[in-house]
């Protein structure tokens, strides 16, 4: 199988399903609230519909295990886009508030079920001599979509208005799934993934990695996740304008997304340990210090320093995952492994919100920083006792 794989026969049922779903996703992620407020709600209910579309990918972890278990990672991707898609339609058909909550939430549940299939058929596919840089292309359509998603979006409201959104992502899905449908199914076939869906009985069995990396891989999620919610506040609070701090987390984002790659070859070649803990060494320091940016230098500095340590870390999670995972409990035991990481990101926004509340937001800031520290002592311990490295083939 080794000497047989090609990265390249995974860009029609992985990589530009997984770009075009992510954009989907990414396209409504600023129309959620938007559309919430142009149906007359506050601020505070109009950010609970964004918070339904992370909840629902929280929460849906454990049934997309069983889905996946019963119909396979291809039928899974599949059913995964038509649902959204269908789920566009409903929010383009403007119903009202407690409706977008759903579907937010129902948008949120799919992206979880996409995610758990892909990410257990590249365990499956991917032989573990190429799964690191394999990953990181992964990465980096995630990276690809979510700067495609919001252009599309934009584009389509100026012309036609918010709900003209919502058709944008429904078609990147349908365009998802005629992607996926185009392979054949003996040329995506795997090995059964688990033992029918029962995560709680694997995650015990399993409690060592998931307490120790499984925690490491949350708290680089959620340090990913502060990085997207914290910069922004600290741009209003610093006075920059929209347009100036819009163009710096345009840059930063391209700096990113140009370096994913990178995060692939460093594994490849010096193992998960130099991809993880200078990652949550840079962001926790970034937080630690957050404090002395005070003017638009400084700001460009901090974002342009924690766009680096994210394009570092493109993959590890998937790859560890991957690594983690058991044979003959594989969904199960990454149902189990993507609830921690899925529960890093939403805990992340209530983090910096309450502790912003209660103290101010450079504390805040540091208070996670230091959080990313603890992350980095993790997996400098918990990486050779679990997933010791594996040669890689270049």
């Amino acid at each position: 199988m080794t000497e047989n794989f090609k990265k390249r026969s995974l860009t029609l049922p992985v990589y530009l399903p997984s770009l075009l779903f992510e954009a989907a996703l990414s396209s409504l992620l600023p129309i959620f609230p938007a559309t919430a407020t142009e149906y007359g709600f506050d601020l505070a209910s109009a950010g609970a519909v964004t918070a339904a579309a992370m909840l629902g990918t929280l929460l849906f972890e454990l049934p997309a295990s069983s889905i996946v278990n019963r119909l396979g990672e291809r039928t899974s991707m599949i059913v995964a886009t038509v649902v959204a898609a269908m789920f566009g339609v409903l929010g383009f058909l403007n119903l009202g508030y407690w409706p977008l909550l759903l579907i937010a939430m129902g948008f949120g549940a799919m992206f979880s079920l996409f995610g758990l299939s892909r990410h257990s058929l590249l365990a499956a596919q991917v032989p573990v001599s190429h799964r690191a840089k394999a990953m990181s292309l992964l990465g980096g359509s995630f990276r690809g979509g979510a700067a495609l998603g919001p252009i599309l979006g934009s584009l389509a409201v100026a012309q036609f208005g918010t709900e003209a959104a919502y058709l944008v992502a429904s078609s990147l899905c349908l365009v998802a799934m005629i992607a996926v449908t185009s392979v054949p199914k003996n040329k995506l076939h795997s090995p059964p993934s688990g033992q029918h869906g029962n995560v709680w009985e694997v995650a015990k069995r399993e409690r060592a990695k998931l307490l120790t990396l499984g925690m490491a891989s949350a708290i680089i999620s959620a340090g990913r996740t502060i990085r997207m919610i914290g910069l922004p506040l600290l741009a209003i609070q610093l006075g920059i304008d929209p347009a100036t701090a819009s163009l710096i987390f345009g840059v930063t984002g391209v700096i990113d997304f140009a370096l994913f790659y990178a995060s692939g070859l460093i594994m490849s070649r010096w193992g998960k340990f130099w991809s993880s803990v200078p990652t949550l060494l840079a962001l926790g320091v970034s937080y630690l210090f957050a404090f002395m940016v005070t003017d638009l230098n400084t700001f460009w500095i901090l974002a342009s320093l924690t766009a680096l340590a994210n394009a570092a870390s493109a993959g590890i999670n998937m790859v560890l995952g991957a690594d983690l995972a058991p044979d003959g409990a594989r969904s199960e035991f990454l149902a189990a492994f993507r609830m921690m990481t899925s529960g890093g990101v939403v805990l992340a926004p209530l983090m910096i919100t309450t502790l912003t509340a209660l103290i101010a937001l450079p504390a805040a800031l540091a208070i996670t920083g230091l959080l990313n520290f603890y992350g980095a002592f993790l997996f400098w311990k918990y990486l050779p006792i679990h997933a010791p490295n594996k040669k890689s083939i270049d």
